[in-house]
C-alpha cells in the first residue's frame, strides 16, 4: 500500500493506492486508489468499517460527499474505491466487469485499511463491517456481500442493479449494455458461469452464504419506476433470499413514500443517496441500532476459502494469503 495524501493529525491516510488483481489475459499489475474518511472524533474501540461505492459509469468522488454523513453518523470508516472500470461507458473496448473484480478491489481496500490499522496497533471494532452504494455501486454492494460472506454484518442495495441480466449483458433494455455477445467464439461471448457468479439471487450460491453467515442482512432500497434497473427482477432476487432463509428488509418506493426530503420519486435517482442509506440502514448499522449486525470473524481473519459452483466449474475466492483473489476453475 501506497499513502499518496494524508492530512497531519489524522490516524488514517486520506488516500491510498494499492495492488489488486489483474484481469484475466493482462500482464504487469493494476494498481487501484481508495479515499478514506475517518470520523472526526477520531477511532475508538467501537469504530466500525464501511465500503461505499459508486454508480456505473461514474467515478469514486462521486461518494465522497457520502463519507462524512455516514462516518459522522455511524461512527464508521468509510472507504470509497475507485474499483476497475470507474467511468466505463458503452462502446468500450471491453465488456464491462459488473462486479467481480469490482468487487475484489473493494475488499482489497477493506483489507488494506484492516491492515494500516493493526499494524498501527490502532484497536477498533473488527465486528462492524457494512457496505452500502446505490445503482452499479448496489451491485458491487451485493457482489461484496457474496464474494466475503463472513465479512459484512449488513449491506445496503439501493437502486442497484439486478445481476448480469440478458438485458443488460446483451444491451436489450433501454438503458443499459454491458457490451457482451451470446457468440460463443466472439472474444466478448459471456459464459453462463460468468453470469452465475454476478448472480446474487442464485439459490445454490444463497445457500452457501447462508451456511458462512446466516444473521446476514440485506438491505434492499428500489424505486417500483426504476427504467434502469428492473423492479421487478430486484423483487425476484428478494424473494429469492427469503426462500433461501435470509430475511432481507425490502423498501419498494412508491408514490404514496415520496416525502420530499430524503425520498424524491419511484425512479432510479430516488432521492439523497447517503440520507436513504442512512435512513433505511440505521436499525443494523447504528452502534446501538434496533438490530444491529455484527460479525463474528471475516473471510480475510479466517483465511477462507469459498467455492461457488457454475455451469463447467466453480468460482474460488481465496483469502489464503489474507487478501482476495478470485478464479474460475473447471471440472
Amino acid at each position: 500500500m501506497q499513502i499518496i495524501k494524508q492530512n497531519p493529525g489524522q490516524l488514517l491516510p486520506e488516500i491510498i493506492s494499492f495492488e489488486s488483481q489483474n484481469a484475466v489475459n493482462c500482464s504487469g499489475k493494476r494498481t487501484v486508489e481508495a479515499h478514506i474518511y475517518t470520523p472526526t472524533a477520531g477511532i475508538n474501540a467501537n469504530t466500525g468499517l464501511m465500503l461505499v461505492s459508486h454508480n456505473w459509469g461514474g467515478t469514486w468522488e462521486m461518494c465522497w460527499a457520502w463519507c462524512p454523513v455516514i462516518s459522522e453518523k455511524f461512527n464508521l470508516i468509510t472507504i470509497d474505491t475507485n474499483y476497475y472500470q470507474s467511468g466505463w461507458q458503452a462502446g468500450d473496448p471491453v465488456v464491462y466487469d459488473f462486479g467481480l473484480l469490482q468487487a475484489i478491489d473493494c475488499l482489497q481496500a477493506l483489507y488494506e485499511v484492516k491492515r494500516y490499522l493493526d499494524e498501527k496497533e490502532i484497536v477498533y471494532n473488527r465486528r462492524r463491517n457494512y457496505a452500502a452504494g446505490a445503482s452499479g455501486g448496489g451491485n458491487i454492494s451485493q457482489m461484496v456481500n457474496k464474494l466475503a460472506p463472513h465479512t459484512f454484518g449488513c449491506i445496503v442495495d439501493l437502486c442497484g442493479m439486478p445481476g448480469l441480466t440478458d438485458e443488460i449483458a446483451f444491451g436489450e433494455c433501454l438503458r443499459l449494455n454491458a457490451g457482451y455477445s451470446r457468440d460463443p467464439e466472439d472474444e466478448k461471448y459471456l459464459s453462463p458461469a460468468e453470469q452465475e457468479i454476478r448472480d446474487f439471487g442464485n439459490l445454490q450460491h444463497l445457500a452457501i452464504q447462508r451456511q458462512c453467515n446466516p444473521d446476514n442482512q440485506v438491505v434492499i432500497v428500489h424505486g417500483v419506476d426504476d427504467d434502469y434497473c428492473s423492479c421487478a427482477d430486484k423483487a425476484m432476487i428478494f424473494s429469492n433470499m427469503l426462500r433461501a432463509g435470509f430475511k432481507p428488509d425490502g423498501i419498494f418506493v412508491t408514490p404514496g413514500m415520496v416525502d420530499g426530503i430524503v425520498l424524491m420519486g419511484t425512479g432510479h435517482a430516488l432521492g439523497d443517496r447517503a440520507y436513504i442509506i442512512a435512513k433505511y440502514g440505521q436499525r443494523y448499522i447504528a452502534e446501538k441500532g434496533e438490530h444491529v449486525k455484527l460479525v463474528e470473524k471475516d473471510d480475510f481473519e479466517r483465511r477462507s476459502v469459498i467455492n461457488y459452483p457454475v455451469t463447467g466449474g466453480s468460482y474460488i475466492i481465496d483469502y489464503s494469503n489474507g487478501f482476495p483473489r478470485v478464479r474460475f476453475q473447471s471440472n
